[in-house]
């Protein structure tokens, strides 16, 4: 799919907002005990989440998803 330039720069400013999200979750997400390899997304496009003795294979929006999750359930 052809995107209109306005387009793409958005899409853009929000990958790159959404990384950014994810890197502070990351962190954030540390006193949970949750791993989360931020380097996997360039080598392997999605982050690799390590919970609970599980390890999960997560793409940006479900990686979001899933941290916030565990941070909000820990509140």
């Amino acid at each position: 799919m052809n995107h209109p330039p306005a387009t793409s720069s958005l899409l853009s400013h929000f990958e790159e907002w959404l990384t950014q999200q994810i890197l502070t979750l990351s962190v954030d997400a540390l006193s949970q005990k949750v791993l989360t390899c931020t380097a996997c997304p360039q080598v392997l496009g999605d982050y690799i989440i390590e919970y609970q003795g599980e390890s999960l294979r997560l793409p940006a929006g479900k990686a979001y998803a899933f941290l916030r999750y565990v941070l909000e359930s820990a509140a």
